[in-house]
């Protein structure tokens, strides 16, 4: 498998906000979204061997026992996925896998303890037959271990995230919104201006981008 980078941080995003993890980013993405902010991961990486990977893993945890799988889009790579998600959680970590919800996650489901699904907005300037897969964004719903972030980019989204709520069945209390900015004061212009204020109409949760505000990778 292409791996971009192994490293240790915080989590940013999402639930598990402010958690110490490591981060394992896969190579290449089935989306090409007009904001990403890691477009650097659509190409390339270091080939390595599931093996390799692991060992790589373990070296950076140390006494940390959360990894965050990101990308690119890690179900790109659901064959090798399975059976390192079984390796690291047969050493007790807690495994999030961040995905664009585009790909069905089969059995990756039993290793994985939260799948971070952020179906794309028309805001990410893809076209909906592209960034929506109704099959698989069920598959997460019934699986009880996704939460669904979505990018929030202007008053105009509140449609969009509705739609997904009510065609898919998810539970509110699983969303979250997260605006899209790269700069802290963006991020806090959009929080308090947008997205805050939408999230309480929405009755879902809020969440910030920690690693944008606070500096760290």
């Amino acid at each position: 498998m292409n791996i971009i980078e192994i490293f240790r941080s915080w989590q940013g995003e999402g639930p598990n906000a402010g958690k110490e993890a490591v981060f394992l980013r896969t190579a290449f993405c089935n989306l090409r979204c007009s904001w990403c902010d890691t477009k650097y991961s659509w190409f390339g990486g270091t080939e390595m061997s599931i093996n390799e990977v692991y060992n790589a893993i373990m070296r950076v945890a140390g006494n940390v026992r959360h990894l965050v799988v990101t990308g690119g889009e890690p179900l790109l790579w659901l064959r090798e996925l399975t059976p390192l998600l079984s390796l690291v959680k047969a050493q007790g970590f807690f495994v999030e896998v961040e995905t664009n919800g585009t790909l069905r996650p089969g059995d990756l489901v039993r290793y994985v303890d939260e799948f971070n699904v952020s179906p794309k907005l028309s805001n990410s300037g893809v076209p909906s037959r592209f960034r929506i897969n109704e099959v698989a964004i069920r598959d997460f719903v019934v699986s009880g271990k996704a939460i669904f972030k979505f990018v929030i980019d202007g008053p105009e989204d509140v449609e969009e995230v509705l739609w997904f709520i009510n065609k898919f069945g998810i539970p509110r209390n699983r969303v979250y919104l997260m605006s899209q900015c790269t700069t802290r004061e963006e991020c806090i212009a959009k929080d308090e201006d947008i997205t805050k204020p939408m999230a309480m109409k929405l009755g879902v949760n809020y969440t910030s981008r920690l690693h944008i505000l606070m500096g760290f990778r």
